[in-house]
């Protein structure tokens, strides 16, 4: 028998990993590895003999890359076509495997019968170690092609990967880990709601067991795409898992027209020995080097005020004005105006779509506003929902048929509104035309893109439209980044609905979820940093009594919390007290001096518990480091915590002391040396006794936060 094989290395030689492809008689082309490697290239391979056995077929699929249907494949395929006069088989008698150049590999596969080519290219990006599938159905024949599905990666887990660490949500509640077997079931899991998900974002990881933070081996895997997905993990008969991930069309909606081809979005998957902060850090890397855009996000990473819920729809300009003087005063960075300041809008039931100022809240437009944070020193920020519209407004009135809707039926409203449909072109220029014109009539810096419905009904052509209307979101926002190459974009859909990579291609922040509980949003914050780097993730200091579940919490831990991403304050200054007012912009501060730290250095999250998260960032020389200890609930009281600071120099001796703003002395940590002179002074600690005995500490209460400066001395 012979055999053939090609292989990629990529990542860090303490952490590398290899992609092998093979190809023989008897099985065709396969992925025969994606995982874990150490040393060099492989050579010769062991010859895969497929297993006969009972009711099985003779022999078995002729290619696992890119199955089909009719060719003996036994789990669900990596494509599923049809042609109008009936053809819908897949079945390549061509197959060539190009090496690129030094990271990547093409695959292409053809079936002159059907007029379908196939090309896979795989790239294992050295610096970072993810590997990345793209793949491009081309239709060769004159008639349309149907495809119904055509998985981005489809790829075999390493045997190891027994374990599935799944990420399930909901609004407010995002990001909430799932640990399970894999077992011989499989999985199978599907949006439809025309964008990535609170519930079920495009995103998985795999492990070896019960995941640690800092060893074992674990997989992840993220889809480059903001609409309807599909992930499913299917079990062959010799026990390989399979694991699927793609765009997800419905009704037939995805048709390559002749001489056309689909290109899917890109699919990253990453492999770590060094537990789920290895792929953390791994994500992190490469979202910085491959996926973010090169222009437009704020460096360091600026402090933010978004005004919502300070003011929600009560757009009153004395207190607006009085809003920038406040947060001018406590060291605010970027000045975010939230909804509510476009004409008619006065509460969520009307006016989206009609994007100019309104005239009685803002008389003379958005200009003397602007002026005032730009004389205070902070850049200007401001919200749009460009793909909704409200019945209730001009937009719709003029253009009663530019939103999505099924024909002789009442339309379904979500937060009071509808949906554009952005498969018109019309609608993308006007849009486009729309936002152009309030960037170059106005110095604003940042926009704040939100998204707060589901799709639900049809386009403009009587089908589902989900696909096309994500690809025109995508053209919108690539038109007006071209434009405005300077403007910074946060992304939002009623919080974490649409926190994925596909966004980040394009914009520089997402709103990780609508909560701003700080027991809530710290463990929203640890779910989504395994996925996204935490510069991108904005977390704000919220009221003391959260909106979202009226739990009162102190100005202190809230501000710990929101070192865990993108700080920005999201509250009434003007309600503050006066002590409140010195003692937050002490945080502020604090944030200040630590976020070239925090948004460049190593993250470690070595405890998430019931009861805590502790987060360790070091920096690259190792001679610096952070450590926010968060006391959440109440399960076990009484019991100390103990935790290894990754990252650090052993031959170094650190000077471990409490960060200002101090903890009230009642919540300072209990069980350090040094007692009342240690909150001062600190304490000189082994970087060896830090790295492996770690720290002893307990915190007194729940709800109560600790940050600690590690220096090298």
């Amino acid at each position: 028998m012979t055999s053939r094989h090609w292989s990629l290395l990529g990542g860090a030689a303490e952490d590398q990993v290899a992609l092998v492809l093979q190809q023989d008689d008897e099985n065709g082309l396969s992925v025969a590895w994606f995982g874990d490697w150490q040393g060099p290239q492989p050579g010769a391979l062991p010859p895969q003999r497929r297993q006969r056995w009972g009711a099985r077929l003779d022999a078995g699929p002729g290619w696992l890359i890119g199955a089909g249907y009719g060719g003996g494949y036994p789990a669900a395929p990596a494509l599923e076509l049809r042609r109008p006069d009936g053809r819908w088989t897949f079945l390549p008698e061509a197959v060539d495997v190009r090496p690129m150049d030094a990271d990547s590999l093409e695959v292409t596969l053809t079936d002159g019968r059907v007029g379908v080519r196939l090309d896979v290219r795989f790239r294992l990006v050295v610096e970072t170690g993810v590997l990345e599938v793209d793949t491009c159905i081309s239709n060769l024949e004159a008639a349309d092609l149907v495809v119904t599905w055509c998985a981005s990666a489809h790829l075999p887990l390493p045997f190891w990967a027994d374990h599935l660490l799944d990420h399930a949500g909901d609004w407010c509640a995002e990001f909430r880990r799932e640990l399970r077997p894999l077992g011989e079931a499989g999985l199978l899991r599907e949006v439809r709601e025309g964008r990535s998900s609170h519930a079920r974002p495009p995103m998985l990881a795999f492990s070896e067991g019960t995941p640690l933070p800092d060893r074992g081996r674990v997989l992840g895997m993220q889809l480059a795409w903001s609409g309807n997905h599909r992930s499913r993990v299917d079990r062959l008969p010799h026990g390989c898992d399979m694991v699927q991930l793609g765009v997800l069309p419905l009704a037939d909606e995805l048709l390559v027209a002749p001489s056309s081809c689909w290109q899917a979005p890109t699919a990253h998957v990453a492999v770590s020995t060094r537990g789920l902060d290895g792929l953390s850090e791994r994500f992190a890397r490469h979202c910085r080097a491959r996926v973010l855009p090169k222009q437009g996000q704020r460096w360091p990473r600026p402090v933010h005020l978004n005004t919502w819920e300070a003011v929600y729809f009560d757009h009153g300009m004395q207190r607006l004005e009085a809003l920038v003087d406040a947060a001018a005063a406590l060291g605010v960075e970027r000045f975010v105006l939230d909804d509510g300041w476009f004409r008619g809008r006065t509460d969520d039931r009307r006016a989206l779509g009609d994007w100019i100022p309104d005239p009685e809240r803002y008389p003379h437009g958005l200009a003397p506003l602007i002026e005032r944070v730009h004389d205070r020193g902070m850049g200007f920020g401001l919200w749009v929902e460009p793909e909704m519209i409200s019945e209730d407004s001009e937009l719709f009135r003029q253009h009663p048929g530019w939103a999505r809707g099924l024909a002789g039926r009442a339309p379904l409203l979500g937060r009071q509104q509808r949906v554009l449909d952005l498969t018109r072109p019309e609608v993308l220029a006007h849009v486009f035309e729309t936002l152009d014109g309030l960037l170059r009539r106005h110095t604003i810096d940042y926009l704040k893109w939100d998204h707060n419905r589901t799709l639900t009904e049809a386009a403009a052509d009587g089908g589902p439209g989900h696909v096309g209307q994500t690809k025109g979101l995508y053209a919108l926002l690539d038109r007006l980044r071209a434009a405005h190459p300077e403007v910074e974009i946060e992304s939002c859909a009623s919080g974490g609905g649409r926190l994925d990579w596909g966004m980040l291609e394009r914009c520089h922040r997402v709103w990780s979820s609508d909560s701003n509980d700080p027991v809530l949003r710290a463990r929203i914050m640890v779910g989504a940093g395994l996925f996204l780097p935490p510069e991108v993730l904005g977390v704000h200091v919220g009221p003391e009594c959260a909106h979202t579940t009226g739990r009162s919490t102190s100005l202190d831990f809230r501000a710990a919390v929101a070192l865990l991403g993108h700080f920005g304050l999201e509250l009434d200054l003007l309600a503050l007290s006066d002590a409140d007012r010195v003692r937050l912009a002490a945080h502020v501060a604090r944030y200040k001096r630590v976020r070239d730290l925090l948004h460049a250095g190593r993250h470690a999250t070595p405890v998430f518990d019931a009861d805590h998260i502790v987060r360790v960032v070091t920096a690259k020389d190792r001679r610096s480091a952070l450590l926010i200890v968060l006391r959440l609930d109440d399960r076990a009281p009484g019991r100390p915590l103990q935790f290894r600071c990754v990252g650090l120099d052993p031959s170094c001796d650190y000077r471990l002391r409490l960060a200002e703003p101090l903890p009230d002395p009642d919540l300072r940590p209990i069980g350090l040396v040094g007692g009342k002179d240690f909150a001062s002074a600190g304490a000189v600690v082994s970087g060896a006794w830090l790295a492996h005995a770690g720290l002893r500490l307990q915190l007194p209460a729940p709800q109560s936060a600790a940050v600690f400066e590690l220096e090298a001395c």
